[in-house]
């Protein structure tokens, strides 16, 4: 085997201990340097993996391969662009950035130097997306529901970056272009930034997606239902189930017959696939494990930066929406 890549944890907060402990259980990576605002928190998760701390990026140069940028959103520009020239490789958390014109900056750098870049949109990764992702569908309509209780993190920015992201970077996903239209209303219950919102968009191959995210719900709810000419699709990313149904024969006729059963039950007219969902690897470690590959030369860059820059600026669309932009 080569030699194992050396990385870089750069932001030690909430999810850079998840991509610590992940890099940890890896023969082909080691995490060698960890760097964050707060110095005494870079060296609690520094001194758990036998890396050490440093006080800024620029010291990464030619100590690292690659790194993991889970800083806080406000400084992905800053610390991406820094990383990207020095020639190191970048997975960067999501949102790829605060705005759409600092994600096209990202974007812009490493077009220019050639140097992977990766974003963290985790659910392309998740086992419930890699169920249904080799499966040909064609999406007439989507419906997400993304809930949770609030969880004060990421309090710098509003529901759309911090929960909506996850499922508008899976309608994009699946209808394989960028909207026309966007609509979209929301509130703020705690504030200072929206709480909730929902949101309708229209695409131009005539798709249309409707989202659903608060941060204000008792409940846990991460459900994405697609509907197509011939298929139902459930996806449940809390239960990690896949639910695919289809007409069985005959019933496309019987209905247009005009003289349809006296009693008739669903389960006699659709058939119901339980799409096997596996768990493992989870999908953290599917996601770093590609980002690894792609980094040697092994693989494409699943979620590139222009797939991350595509979601900021939808969001950005929807967040002016729901202020009357």
């Amino acid at each position: 085997m080569s030699e194992p890549l050396r990385l870089a944890l750069v932001g030690a907060g909430h999810m850079g201990a998840y991509h610590a402990g992940a890099i940890a259980e890896r023969d082909d990576a080691d995490l060698v340097a960890v760097c964050d605002v707060d110095r005494e928190r870079a060296a609690g998760v520094a001194a758990a993996h036998g890396a050490r701390v440093v006080g800024d990026v620029g010291e990464l140069a030619g100590a690292v391969d690659a790194a993991v940028v889970a800083a806080s959103t406000s400084v992905h520009e800053e610390v991406a662009i820094a990383l990207l020239e020095a020639g190191i490789a970048v997975l960067i958390e999501k949102p790829m950035a605060a705005t759409a014109d600092e994600a096209r900056r990202i974007a812009d750098a490493a077009r220019r130097t050639g140097v992977v870049a990766q974003v963290g949109h985790i659910l392309r990764f998740d086992p419930v997306t890699r169920a249904v992702a080799g499966r040909r569908i064609r999406p007439a309509y989507v419906d997400v529901s993304w809930v949770s209780p609030f969880s004060f993190r990421s309090m710098d920015t509003g529901v759309v970056m911090d929960v909506m992201i996850h499922g508008l970077d899976v309608v994009l996903f699946l209808a394989g272009e960028m909207p026309d239209r966007v609509d979209a209303v929301g509130g703020v219950v705690v504030g200072p930034h929206e709480d909730f919102v929902n949101v309708r968009l229209a695409f131009p191959g005539g798709c249309v997606a409707t989202l659903s995210s608060s941060r204000m719900s008792r409940t846990r709810q991460r459900l994405v239902r697609v509907f197509a000419d011939g298929a139902y699709v459930k996806m449940d990313y809390a239960a990690r189930t896949v639910e695919w149904l289809t007409p069985k024969p005959g019933l496309s006729d019987l209905v247009r017959s005009g003289a349809p059963p006296s009693e008739t039950d669903m389960d006699d007219l659709v058939a119901v696939e339980n799409v096997p969902v596996e768990t493992e690897p989870d999908a953290l470690r599917a996601q770093l494990a590609g980002f690894l590959a792609a980094v040697r030369g092994e693989g494409d860059v699943a979620v590139t930066a222009e797939d991350g820059v595509r979601a900021v600026e939808v969001a950005e669309q929807i967040v002016a929406a729901v202020h009357g932009g």
